[in-house]
């Protein structure tokens, strides 16, 4: 799975830290791979939102390498009909909003009433 911090995320990661900003915990996915809208930290959106309203997902910080060094959503979308999913984008609204990050990944064939979990992280790390 290829995924990145937007521009925009990377603004809401500042603007959280002087207190500002909503938290971006909101769950949408799409059916683009990365063929209509590349990969990039300047995408505002994901490549083909699918009709399904995005999720609030449930956020927490957790440890993977450091005491306390990750952020994570998980949240879990429906389909309300047959679609191929893509994409998974992280949000500070549940309609319009930022998009913080992106993920694109294999084609996943859902039928109606079919649902994915997603958790959703964002490590911070020391770079050596």
């Amino acid at each position: 799975m290829a995924a990145l911090i937007t521009n925009k995320g990377k603004e809401i990661i500042c603007k959280r830290l002087r207190g500002e900003g909503v938290e971006p915990k909101y769950i949408g996915w799409g059916s683009d791979g990365g063929t209509m809208l590349a990969l990039n930290v300047t995408n505002t959106g994901l490549g083909n939102a699918l009709p399904e309203a995005r999720v609030a997902g449930v956020s927490s910080i957790i440890t993977t390498t450091t005491a306390n060094d990750t952020y994570q959503v998980v949240g879990t979308l429906t389909a309300s009909d047959l679609c191929v999913v893509r994409e998974v984008g992280l949000f500070d609204a549940a309609t319009g909003g930022n998009l913080f990050m992106r993920a694109t990944f294999g084609a996943l064939n859902l039928e109606a009433g079919d649902s994915i979990q997603f958790t959703i992280t964002c490590q911070f790390r020391e770079i050596t």
